[in-house]
């Protein structure tokens, strides 16, 4: 039992350590992304909007960044494609970014260890 404080000191900085996987990461966040616009697309579409009135004026905004992209049944496929990208780029960023944080991290974590096992009395 005198190795558990040293087994659960080792796991939770295994966990706090570890990497992510990037291309999984990006993937997850595309799924996420498109899921999403397409929700919501779909959602005013249903809805719909009186006579006169543009069916979600503040959504078919990304039709200026995302060309082709209208407050359609069709336009919500092409929303989704698009929003996966942006959402597979947003993941792989954030993931590099982690990985390159905790590399960093540990590296003064090992620096100071380092420096301490030096005595200079």
């Amino acid at each position: 039992m005198a190795d558990a404080p040293t087994d659960r000191r080792s796991m939770v900085l295994a966990w706090a350590f570890a990497r992510l996987d990037v291309p999984a990461f990006a993937a997850a966040n595309a799924v996420i992304f498109a899921a999403a616009l397409f929700a919501l697309t779909l959602a005013l579409v249903v809805k719909g909007a009186p006579p006169g009135v543009p069916v979600g004026p503040h959504l078919a905004a990304l039709g200026a960044y995302f060309p082709g992209y209208t407050v359609t049944w069709g336009g919500a496929f092409v929303g989704a494609a698009y929003a996966g990208v942006v959402g597979a780029a947003c993941g792989a960023a954030v993931a590099a970014f982690w990985n390159v944080a905790h590399l960093l991290l540990l590296a003064v974590i090992r620096f100071r260890a380092n420096l301490a096992s030096y005595s200079i009395d």
